[in-house]
């Protein structure tokens, strides 16, 4: 059973979403990441910063195009979601995954009608 008091914040969270996004017209979509993992670690070869998420993408949202320092994993959770890099689209469903090498610039979004999640693994260098 849920805690009364975490029913009230969503509430209350629930309310001002929607007197947000009527006092400002139509809200843009959202992407945000809910970290589940941030550890540094020696047991690479080289001394590197392991950070794991689950990203979220409302319809319409987009990352925007970005690089990471390190590689990175993407698995699709959830959704559809089009990975664009070096000038060329991917259309990911649930279930594919894709890489990014380091540095390499890139910007994922959701061109469904529907919510997407993916699970993001970067292996960042330690600093």
């Amino acid at each position: 059973m849920r805690s009364p008091a975490l029913v009230s914040v969503a509430v209350v969270a629930f309310a001002v979403g929607v007197l947000v996004g009527r006092a400002g017209g139509q809200a843009r979509p959202r992407m945000w990441a809910d970290r589940v993992l941030d550890v540094v670690t020696d047991e690479l070869p080289r001394k590197g910063h392991v950070v794991a998420s689950v990203d979220h993408w409302e319809p319409g949202a987009e990352t925007g195009r970005h690089r990471h320092p390190g590689p990175t994993v993407m698995v699709v959770l959830e959704g559809e979601l089009e990975e664009t890099r070096e000038g060329r689209t991917r259309t990911l469903r649930a279930g594919q995954g894709v890489w990014h090498d380091a540095r390499t610039e890139h910007n994922v979004r959701n061109p469904g009608t529907r919510p997407a999640r993916a699970l993001a693994v970067h292996l960042d260098p330690a600093g």
